[in-house]
């Protein structure tokens, strides 16, 4: 299984730099209100795999790009089965097709997005883990920091 800390070093350059301050932050344990790290953590796997997806990788880069977020979505239902979480897993999975179904909706409308929707479209996963009290709410300022980030604020 790949640890958080490391999971950033397998995409290019451009990924890297756009995800790993933010991901270092979500791999504080401070923030977790879970004893269940293995889960909160595949769940954050799912969520950045999903956000790195929607990025365009440099052309030589294409299949590891693919291959890596692939196995940070595989570890996230490995780790669901595991521990047995397919109430987690199913929520989660209808979440993020709501999303993807919204955000397809919204990219069509060329609609501004506010940042409320932006977390709720981008980080669907991770805001189902502060709802149901497995990541403290402070997590939430740090989603809207990633978000209001310069680059970021394109999506």
């Amino acid at each position: 299984m790949l640890a958080l800390s490391e999971m950033m070093t397998y995409f290019d350059n451009d990924i890297q730099e756009k995800y790993s301050d933010f991901l270092k932050e979500l791999n504080n344990e401070k923030y977790y209100l879970s004893i269940n790290t293995e889960m909160v953590e595949a769940v954050i796997k799912f969520n950045i795999a999903l956000l790195i997806l929607d990025e365009e990788p440099k052309s030589n880069n294409l299949e590891t790009h693919v291959l890596y977020s692939d196995l940070l979505m595989t570890e996230f239902y490995t780790i669901m089965a595991k521990h047995n979480h397919y109430k987690i897993l199913f929520d989660i999975v209808m979440l993020t097709k709501q999303s993807i179904t919204k955000k397809s909706n919204f990219f069509n409308s060329n609609t501004n997005l506010m940042i409320d929707d932006k977390k709720h479209l981008f980080f669907a996963p991770i805001e189902y883990l502060i709802t149901n009290g497995f990541l403290n709410e402070s997590v939430n300022r740090k989603i809207e920091a990633f978000l209001d980030n310069g680059e970021n604020n394109e999506r």
